[in-house]
């Protein structure tokens, strides 16, 4: 008599992985050419003054202090036959076009025009269509997912390192392709349209092959959210402030703008950059055995906690090394060891703040928990920027194009800016998480009393 299979709920098949993880995929490379280029491009290319593109960058972070507040009640009230959150993942067009376009402004114009080409396209990428791509990421990952803590640990593990892997193809193809190509304004337009069209046919993987499971309901309670419900989740739930700091932090140190600087005047050498990603790849490895990690120290607050601590001792080797590539490399993936937890377990964050919702007797809110975290990622990939540019600007680094050599003063601000400013927010991301580790083991016993309560109810 044949047997009847039963699908194991908790298997995490390839294929499905690999699509749902292929938006993230695409959003790393805008970030990176967006995060990590755009400073070097709009200074040495289009003749801007460092000082005033930081500056503008910055500035758009007041419009997503609107926009994410109104995404996050957008996504908490979406009800369609596609679900809540995967139609928001056709913002990813948006991302990519709007990528293009900021990297297409003409030297020729005046300064006004070009200042103005940069804030608009900027903007309209973080403020407007990252956004609202993010305000749904949570959501639509419970719902995909059937709101499976087991499945949802695995994305999230297993996920980052195809993330991871994706990123570092495109950080190692970047810098070699910018040496060849950037050589001109048309020149880097070019390049980045290249870039972005296949990043658009990827990232869109996830919106066809991803649907969201109708019978789950992850939230406690079905009212619509207003600002009234979001004010007072800002004045009760202090995980999600520790969270928004976590934040703010990784994307200042993640976002700095420096490496291009730091590889064309310190080592001499802007394709070499490229290595860095290389290197990395050494980190996948650890990135497999998290779970065990997190299981043996006892939450992820705690294990990125120790992991934050060799960071700072990574960064610390890597400012000591100067132009030397071994010392330079070695201290950069120490350095990016304690980094990597809060790059791919972001849901899981999220996911303990929304428990502690509940526990407060508050609905969940699955795309609101996520607003201030959202803007202080923002807030801290503009800051990064910002910071660069004050920074170097201060130093006396001189932004104009066919520029020979720079000032001792810049160099070593450089070299500062590469090591010394990422250790400092390095360790105040690992105390911040060893606070939140609080939350986890609450979260846990919550959620296996509200579903022994739920069991009882179902066998009454």
């Amino acid at each position: 008599m044949a047997r009847n299979k039963v699908k194991d709920p908790n298997k995490l098949g390839l294929g499905r992985l690999l699509a749902f993880k292929s938006s993230d995929i695409s959003a790393a490379w805008i970030n990176l050419i967006m995060l990590n280029y755009l400073s070097i491009y709009a200074s040495d290319t289009l003749g801007v003054n460092l000082l005033t593109v930081s500056t503008l960058l910055l500035a758009s972070k007041a419009v997503d202090a609107v926009t994410d507040m109104v995404a996050g009640i957008i996504v908490d009230n979406t009800h369609t036959k596609l679900g809540k959150g995967r139609p928001y993942e056709l913002c990813i067009i948006g991302m990519t076009v709007c990528t293009v376009l900021l990297f297409a402004g003409n030297p020729a114009w005046s300064n006004f025009v070009k200042c103005a080409w940069i804030f608009c396209m900027y903007t309209l990428t973080f403020s407007v269509f990252t956004t609202m791509r993010a305000a749904a990421m949570t959501p639509y990952t419970i719902r995909t997912f059937s709101n499976n803590p087991v499945l949802l640990k695995k994305v999230s593990s297993y996920g980052g390192i195809i993330t991871m892997a994706g990123s570092i193809v495109m950080s190692t193809l970047f810098p070699v392709l910018m040496g060849k190509m950037a050589t001109s304004a048309a020149g880097w337009t070019r390049l980045v349209a290249i870039v972005m069209l296949p990043a658009t046919i990827i990232g869109l993987g996830r919106f066809i092959f991803c649907k969201e499971d109708p019978s789950v309901d992850a939230e406690s309670k079905q009212e619509p959210i207003r600002f009234k419900e979001i004010a007072e989740l800002f004045r009760r739930n202090k995980y999600v402030w520790l969270y928004a700091v976590i934040m703010l932090c990784y994307n200042i140190m993640t976002n700095l703008a420096v490496g291009a600087y730091y590889f064309k005047w310190i080592v001499g050498n802007v394709s070499v950059q490229g290595l860095l990603s290389i290197v990395s790849f050494v980190l996948v490895p650890v990135m497999l055995v998290f779970p065990a990690i997190m299981k043996k120290i006892g939450s992820m607050g705690k294990m990125i906690f120790v992991f934050s601590i060799i960071g700072v001792v990574g960064y610390v080797i890597a400012f000591f090394s100067g132009s030397w590539l071994p010392g330079v490399f070695g201290g950069y993936v120490l350095g990016q060891l304690a980094t990597l937890p809060i790059a791919y377990y972001g849901v899981l964050f999220l996911m303990n703040i929304c428990t502690y919702n509940e526990m407060l007797g508050m609905p969940r809110m699955d795309g609101s928990s996520g607003i201030l975290s959202g803007f202080a990622s923002k807030l801290g990939g503009a800051l990064g920027a910002w910071i660069t540019g004050v920074l170097l600007s201060l130093a006396g680094y001189i932004s104009a194009e066919g520029v020979a050599e720079q000032p001792a003063s810049a160099l070593m601000m450089i070299r500062v800016d590469f090591a010394i400013v990422p250790a400092i927010l390095v360790l105040v991301i690992g105390l911040c998480c060893l606070a939140f580790s609080k939350l986890e083991k609450q979260a846990a016993e919550f959620e296996a009393e509200k579903k022994a309560k739920e069991a009882a109810v179902e066998n009454a």
